[in-house]
């Protein structure tokens, strides 16, 4: 028979190891830092401990239309561990940011189910397995080559066939590769926008690509992303 205490140092050893994890996301200033990573550890802790002695609640019961599938619980903890991950991911100029604190969000909660069913040994080593992963794979992470992808928007006076071409060519030679391009015109005004996407092997500098650009005389506004 479980005693009450032993319920509670399971709470206890799953807001150690989600704090753990938290300290690392706090450390890199990330929304779901310290704090944030102990209470849902410990909340998934306990609603897997309640899924656990809801049984006691009908030991005596006589019904054969019982059914207790402790594991529900566990199913609506990781559907709302996921909303709570969607709120840390932000999209910003085509960029991606908070998809590692949100796997570490789902990764803590599935740490506090595992310590909530007594599963020390488990919850403990993937603890382990994911501070290697947070501290240790991003240096190795950081020297795989990847492309770039970049945006960039030229407005000109002058729709010319033979100066885009220049331009297109302008940014090739700088080790650009075109993707896609799309032209527009804006209302009433006789200037035009060329809106570029590109791939580069590296990443570029902005301000070379702007001072590349602007010996064509026609250019009103460069903006690189």
């Amino acid at each position: 028979m479980i005693t009450e205490l032993e319920w509670l140092l399971r709470i206890f050893v799953a807001g150690i190891l989600s704090g753990i994890v938290g300290w690392e996301r706090e450390k890199h200033a990330r929304a779901a830092g310290f704090r944030t990573l102990i209470l849902v550890g410990m909340g998934c802790c306990l609603s897997m401990i309640v899924s656990l002695r809801i049984p006691e609640l009908f030991s005596e019961s006589t019904s054969y239309y019982l059914r207790i599938d402790p594991a529900r619980i566990a199913y609506g903890v990781l559907t709302g561990i996921g909303f709570i991950g969607a709120g840390t991911i932000i999209k910003d100029r085509g960029s991606v940011r908070g998809l590692t604190t949100a796997s570490c969000l789902w990764g803590v909660s599935t740490i506090g189910l595992a310590i909530g069913c007594g599963y020390y040994f488990l919850g403990i080593s993937t603890t382990v397995l994911i501070m290697i992963t947070l501290l240790t794979l991003r240096t190795i992470e950081l020297k795989i080559p990847r492309d770039v992808y970049s945006r960039i928007n030229i407005k000109f006076s002058e729709e010319d066939p033979k100066m885009l071409k220049e331009i297109f060519n302008e940014i090739e030679n700088m080790g650009y590769k075109i993707l896609e391009f799309s032209i527009s015109e804006l209302k009433d005004k006789k200037v035009y926008t060329a809106e570029i996407q590109c791939i580069s092997k590296n990443e570029k500098d902005g301000i070379t690509v702007l001072q590349g650009l602007k010996k064509f005389e026609k250019i009103i506004e460069i903006d690189f992303r």
